[in-house]
This record gives C-alpha cells, structure tokens and sequence, in this order.
C-alpha cells in the first residue's frame, strides 16, 4: 500500500513540472514543498508502522516456533522406541530447525499482502481512469502466472529432492562429530570424512539441480511479466499521439503501472516459500500422524510393585524376541534377569517402563495392566539406570536432581553420598557445580555410571530398574555401591541386568533367558545345583576370573 501512495504523490510531482515545463509561471513552488513532506510523511510512516508491525509479527513468529517445537518435543517422548530406532539424527533434527524454521508467518503475510492486495487495488483505480490502458496493464499477467504455475510444479518435483539430500548431509555430519573419538582410534578420518564429503556433494548436486531447473521458470515469469508494461508503452504512446489520451493521465499510468509490477514480481519468491513452506507442512504432518503409544481409556492405578508378565510376546518388526513369556516379580523383591546377548532382558524392561507396548498378552503392575495406566503415573512407579548413560550439559549437582527437582541440598549429597561418587565429585575443581559437557563427556564411563545411580536413588521409585548397572564401574568401587543399591532399595522392586553373576547372587529369583524364552527360574543356588545354561554361564565367569594376558617368554 506504501508503494502505490508513495507513486502517487510522485506522480503529483511530475504532473506539476510538466506543467511548469510548458508554462514557467505555473510552477508553484509551495505545492512542491508539500508535495516533498507528503513523501517525507509517507516515508516516516511507513518506518513506524512498519517497524511496528514486523516486532509484533516477529515476536508472534517466535511464540508459535516455541509452542510448536515445545509441542514437537513432547509429542517426540509419547512415541515409541522403534521412531528413534528406525530413524537418524539428522531426520529427526530436521523436523525441529528447518522445517519450523521455513514457517515463518511475519514473511508470509507482509509478502502476501504486498504481492495480491496491493496491485489488484492498484489495477482498481486504474480501471476507473481509463478501462483500456488497465486492460493493457494487467494482460501479461495471466501468461506470467502460467509461467510461475510451471515452475512451481518444477520446484515441486526438485525441493523434495534436495531436502532429502540435505538431511543426509546433516546426518552424515551429525555422526563425524559425535563418532570422532571412535574415528581417530581406528583411524577412519579417510574413510568416515569421504562419506561425509559424498553426502555434502550430493546435496551440493540437489541444490545445482534445482537452480538450474527453476531458473528458467523464473526469468520467463519476470520477462512476461515485464512485456506487460513494455505494452503499456507502445499503447499508451499511441493513444497520446492520436489526442485519445493527455499526457498527464499517460504518465499517472506509467507511474503506477510501476507500484503494480514491482509487488507481482515477488510472486516469484511466494511461490518458493509457497513450496518449501508445503514440503515442511507435510513432513511435520507425517511426524505428528506417526502412532503413539496408545492413551487408556480407563485409567488405572496400581494397588502396588508387583509385576506380571502373562503370555507376553513381542518383536521388532518381524523379528520375534519374546515368545509367550510369564513370570511373576512379587513387591519388595530382587529378581535377575540373566542370559545370552540378544537374550530379551533389556527388551523386558523396556517393557516394564512401556517404552514399548506387548505385541500378545499384557504387563500389569499391582494388578492394573499397564497399557490402562497413565504414562506418568507409570514413570513415577520406578526409576532406571540404562546401559548407556546419558548426562545432560549441565552442572553434576542438576544431573542428580533431575531424579528429584523438589531435592535439597542435602539430599542430592546424600544420594551422592550412597553411589559412591560423593568423593571423585568433591576433587573436582567445582566440586558438585562442575559442568559434564554433553553426554557427560568430560566424566569416565564409571564416574558417569554412579551419577546416575545417585540419581535413581534421588527419585526413590517403588521400583528401580538396573540395566547392565555395574558393567563399567571400577572393581573397588564395586563392592560399596552394590552394598548401597541394597540399602536403598529395601523395600523396593527390583529388576537387575547383570553380565557379573556375582552382583545378583543374592537376588530373591533369577530368570534366565535364552532365544526370547525363559528357560530356567529360581535362586542362585537352586540354578547352580542345575546343569543348565545358569551353570554354564557361571562356570564360564569363574573361569574368565583367572585369565590373564600372557607375557613374552
């Protein structure tokens, strides 16, 4: 709208030197000077209000991208494991930076209102000065939009492309920073950076592909567009000399037909943003259609610990890793989960903690089935120390209290305290406020294992899940922390992955499995007195015992 009054008060300009160009006492140098504020005026007004309406509209961006990446990032946590599995990092990275980041609806509407609205009011006040020069105006524009309709088809087909490849580039970067460490110990550099390279020339490639495909779409939009007004020219020229039209009206159309052209040729750049816009809009629709786990219907809560499987099968897609299992962990107990890799154990858990849902049969826990219990009621029922530790970048003191927020001080030091880390934490420079960098980086992979012990202690779940607990925690410092998992879970149900049979000798009952089945059950010392795969393993630890790493003679 700026543009068409600003060209107008031009126009005004121009009308009154022409006029004082055929009679020199005609100039009115006051109307002049009016005419200069109008300009000045309309200038400032549109700085004000145009800085006014971009902060509101760029503050309203930033409040939906926050709402809907905060909306992303829980939807992300109902979902199952298998998304994660089946997907990497750089997909699922994507979803929350560039395709959010392309939904920007400040751009949308100031380039819409511009490109639409102001020249069919333009092309309005047009017709009512004279209908035909109008029509002239506005002829080229039909063959344009063709043209532009082309190549929105054409970016439609090379967009997609391009964002796959640039996702792959993404991943692939992704992976070169996080497995460094392991690409230097093995001296893959040559090898890991080439797929790296590959996957930034094939985006590099995507993005040739698609300039040089939309290009040409481009330049024949903006020369029809353009051919429009070379029209107005020779049309208008002609009307001036055949005394069909003044030069003053001839010029207001030359100096509008200007504001008409100029917002059209940002349809261009609408029809990009249009496109990328619509291939962001239907990744986040496929992200947010993808199956959660689902809601109860009827929910329930548990009368207590006890666990059951009955009949549970389950697999990964058409691998079957449970067949039909049952057993029973009664409140209070310690039940050891032992077997073969590939066994099943971590998948039980997993489905304890419904991470993912059975495919037959049902988990309960005190006696509710589990898939009727409200995820949060679930989660607050036990507290996990998984495999692979996870510690977020931030200070060990909030790594520990992330198992409690309402924890005092003096509880987070007392958990701390109980896994046995409260020593190594106090020789460090910050002692209890020492960043961990990300993942823990800056911690060994025992130090990083009793953090979070001390934070499953903090939580003080009914339940307590220990995978693999003590698979990386230094051999002195073995012995206390099993004494203080013993202390603190009293009381409490708990389930144990250990590959050191020695950690859950005293366990209340052992399943071991082997092939997604439970092939023996009982105490250790019932399963010892069994030749069976218990013994086996047993046998085959106390032997690993006395291996040593033979010197040259």
């Amino acid at each position: 709208m700026s543009i068409g009054s600003t060209s107008y008060v031009v126009y005004l300009v121009l009308v009154a030197l022409f006029q004082a160009s055929q009679s020199p006492e005609r100039l009115d140098q006051g109307q002049l000077w009016g005419y200069v504020v109008m300009i000045v005026g309309l200038c400032a007004a549109q700085i004000v209000f145009g800085y006014k309406a971009n902060t509101q509209a760029y503050g309203l961006t930033i409040a939906v991208q926050t709402r809907l990446r905060l909306f992303l990032a829980d939807y992300l946590r109902r979902l199952p494991l298998g998304f994660f599995t089946q997907r990497d990092t750089g997909t699922i990275d994507a979803l929350f930076t560039t395709n959010i980041m392309y939904l920007e609806p400040h751009h949308v509407l100031e380039s819409l209102i511009n490109a639409i609205v102001t020249p069919v009011m333009i092309f309005g006040v047009m017709l009512v000065y004279d209908w035909r020069l109008a029509l002239v105006l506005a002829s080229s524009v039909p063959f344009a939009l063709l043209a532009l309709r082309y190549g929105e088809t054409v970016l439609a087909r090379v967009w997609r492309v391009q964002t796959e490849t640039r996702t792959q580039a993404n991943a692939r970067m992704v992976e070169y920073i996080q497995g460094i460490a392991v690409i230097r110990a093995f001296n893959l550099a040559g090898d890991r950076l080439h797929q790296f390279r590959t996957g930034l020339s094939d985006f590099r490639i995507a993005s040739l592909r698609t300039v040089t495909q939309i290009v040409p779409a481009l330049i024949l939009f903006s020369a029809v567009l353009e051919l429009g007004f070379a029209l107005l020219l020779v049309v208008g020229a002609a009307l001036v000399t055949g005394g069909h039209l003044t030069g003053e009206r001839f010029l207001f159309f030359m100096v509008l037909g200007l504001a008409f052209y100029v917002p059209l040729m940002s349809m261009s750049d609408m029809m990009e943003l249009y496109r990328i816009m619509q291939n962001c809009v239907r990744n986040l629709n496929q992200f947010i259609h993808l199956p959660m786990l689902p809601t109860p219907q009827t929910p329930q809560r548990p009368e207590n610990a006890t666990i059951e499987f009955n009949h549970v099968s389950f697999g990964y897609g058409d691998d079957q890793v449970l067949g039909g299992i049952s057993f029973t962990i009664p409140p209070g107990s310690t039940t050891a989960l032992v077997g073969p890799s590939g066994s099943g154990k971590t998948t039980i858990t997993n489905l304890i903690a419904r991470f993912w849902d059975v495919d037959q049969g049902s988990v309960t826990l005190g006696g509710a089935d589990i898939r009727q219990i409200p995820s949060n009621t679930l989660l607050a029922q036990m507290t996990m120390v998984f495999q692979e530790v996870y510690l977020f970048h931030d200070t060990i003191f909030e790594n520990i209290r992330f198992g409690n927020p309402n924890a005092t001080d003096t509880q987070v030091m007392a958990a701390a305290q109980a896994a046995q880390c409260h020593e190594f934490i106090n020789q460090l420079p910050d002692g209890y406020q020492t960043r961990v960098g990300e993942g823990g980086a800056t911690l060994s992979g025992g130090e990083k294992q009793r953090i979070s012990i001390a934070r499953a202690i903090l939580k003080d779940a009914p339940i307590v899940l220990l995978d693999e607990a003590t698979a990386s925690i230094d051999p002195e410092n073995e012995r206390l922390i099993q004494q203080s998992i013993q202390a603190l879970s009293a009381n409490k149900t708990l389930i144990v992955i250990a590959h050191r049979l020695t950690t859950i000798a005293a366990a209340d009952q052992i399943l071991v499995l082997d092939r997604g089945q439970i092939v023996e059950r009982g105490t250790h010392k019932t399963l010892i007195a069994t030749e069976g795969l218990y013994q086996r393993l047993w046998n085959t630890k106390i032997r690993s015992n006395g291996w040593a790493i033979a010197s040259n003679p």
